[in-house]
């Protein structure tokens, strides 16, 4: 004789369409959130008339945006203004400075590159021409040109076109250069 299975094992046969209903309404048993054993939902009456929860949105921190880093970075550089320029970079930034003759690494291998440039050259302006800034997410990128002028000794006006590319990453609701590369332009 057979024996038959306990009920846990047992075969229980539904007709298809019970099946297909049950596929189709297993998903939203599963979507509902959880309650404790102890904690009852409220009734249906009282979740209807309840209004939807708002989001907290944090207040916005007002920094700017990577574009206007580069212009930060030019104005200080055409003040001498070595604690601005500083300002900009972030302390592991590394740097291929347009007169470099190798990568800076660190706030004060660039700090002491660009007290020694202000120092020989001072008065330069520096002027963005064009630049092609991206964020994305954290992280931003922008690209482009500039143009160096100083006057000489003799009177004449030095005028030197470079290229840069400046990577930015947002710390702490502040973007900061982490990367900097600059050379000359070609002609």
């Amino acid at each position: 004789m057979h024996k038959a299975p306990p009920a846990e094992f047992q075969v229980i046969h539904l007709p298809a369409r019970a099946l297909v209903l049950i596929l189709l309404l297993a998903p939203l048993g599963c979507a509902q959130s959880p309650t404790s054993p102890t904690q009852e939902s409220p009734p249906v009456a009282e979740q209807r008339a309840s209004a939807p929860a708002k989001r907290e949105v944090p207040p916005a921190v007002e920094q700017p945006e990577p574009p206007a880093i580069a212009g930060q970075w030019a104005a200080a550089f055409s003040k001498g203004d070595l604690d601005a320029l500083m300002s900009l970079y972030d302390e592991d930034a590394l740097m291929w400075g347009t007169s470099a003759s190798r990568m800076r690494k660190g706030s004060s291998a660039i700090r002491q590159y660009y007290a020694q440039l202000l120092k020989a050259f001072p008065g330069i302006q520096v002027a963005l021409e064009e630049t092609s800034p991206r964020v994305y997410g954290d992280a931003g990128v922008n690209s482009g040109s500039y143009t160096m002028r100083r006057v000489l000794h003799d009177g004449r006006v030095n005028v030197t076109s470079a290229r840069f590319t400046m990577i930015y990453v947002r710390r702490g609701g502040k973007w900061l250069i982490v990367d900097h590369h600059s050379s000359l332009g070609t002609r």
